[in-house]
């Protein structure tokens, strides 16, 4: 019983500091690749390079895809570099970052992400994911209904796209998974269908983009 409670404390151990690597990784990566890209120094030779700002872009939908890796200060660095002259294009390239990840979350095995999470003592979630691949949309909403926290039930069941956009928005939410994260479990879970997911990302990710365009109106 001992020996076996200890093996736990050492799985929840390794989990927690793969986790902080994750986390610190990303943050890491995302740092250098903005760095040396040097997005101001593009603008200050006046015309930007085409090239150059496809190449930015190219690597903002990638990282901004990449779970736990903060691709968005890449975003936010365009956008306060160029401007309005930019907003729908980064915007339109999150949206496509994050159905990538979505994508890719939808085409991710069921049976064998369970077993990989089984191997590696995460019963429950195993449990879970099987439980879900047996299961229809109607199905899973049911079974939310059945086992989810009452407090749960409402975000997961009723509010899911709701529940999506303040997760894409919360501060500090590379903590989750960042976007490209959350993105992919929403894929994974198979909780919102495309439509619903694509609906959600253009809301969810409006917000800024029309912050510059509004401020470049007003402003003159």
């Amino acid at each position: 019983m001992s020996s076996s409670r200890t093996r736990q404390w050492i799985r929840a151990g390794m989990l927690l500091a793969f986790y902080g690597c994750l986390i610190i990784g990303g943050r890491w990566l995302g740092m250098k690749i903005e760095s040396s890209l040097q997005v101001s120094s593009i603008a200050q030779t006046g015309m930007p390079y085409l090239g150059a700002v496809a190449a930015i872009l190219l690597a903002y939908v990638v990282l901004t895809a990449i779970p736990f890796v903060p691709g968005t200060e890449i975003g936010v660095a365009l956008l306060m570099v160029f401007g309005a002259k930019v907003a729908v294009i980064v915007y339109l390239s999150t949206i496509t970052a994050l159905t990538l990840s979505f994508t890719l979350g939808r085409l991710v095995p069921e049976h064998r992400l369970a077993g990989w999470l089984r191997r590696h003592g995460i019963e429950r979630v195993a449990v879970l994911i099987e439980a879900f691949a047996r299961l229809g949309p109607h199905g899973r909403d049911r079974y939310l209904t059945q086992h989810a926290p009452r407090w749960l039930k409402p975000w997961l069941v009723n509010h899911r796209m709701i529940t999506f956009i303040v997760l894409i928005n919360l501060p500090g939410n590379t903590l989750l998974g960042g976007g490209g994260g959350i993105a992919l479990v929403t894929g994974l879970s198979k909780l919102m269908s495309f439509p619903q997911f694509l609906a959600g990302t253009c809301l969810a990710v409006a917000p800024v983009p029309i912050a510059v365009v509004a401020t470049s109106w007003f402003g003159g």
